[in-house]
């Protein structure tokens, strides 16, 4: 195979959203609002939205959790995460694949 799957046999990302899924399992803190993710040519992106500053244990729990993303396509990708604060009730800008959303009031 010459091309990652993400782009060409995949073009619906759903490779990616079962991955970033899979990788989620028991990786979830109570602050997590919300996790996401995206590719755009070699770089997968993963966005992970607290509900305010993330401690450094859930910032390492979820980068865990982006390593075992990226560790399932054997192909070269870089790895982008963003960790962002944005407290209840404020709105969420997702990428492309939402694959986690906790229940909110």
């Amino acid at each position: 195979m010459t091309e990652p799957p993400l782009t060409a046999e995949d073009p619906h990302g759903v490779s990616l959203r079962l991955s970033a899924q899979r990788a989620l399992w028991g990786n979830v803190p109570r602050s997590l609002r919300a996790a996401s993710v995206a590719y755009d040519g070699t770089v997968i992106r993963c966005r992970f939205i607290f509900d305010g500053p993330p401690s450094e244990e859930d910032r390492l729990l979820l980068a865990d959790a982006a390593g075992e993303i990226s560790g399932d396509f054997p192909w070269t990708f870089t790895l982008a995460e963003e960790f962002l604060a944005v407290p209840q009730p404020g709105p969420m800008s997702h990428l492309q694949h939402l694959v986690f959303l906790r229940f909110e009031p």
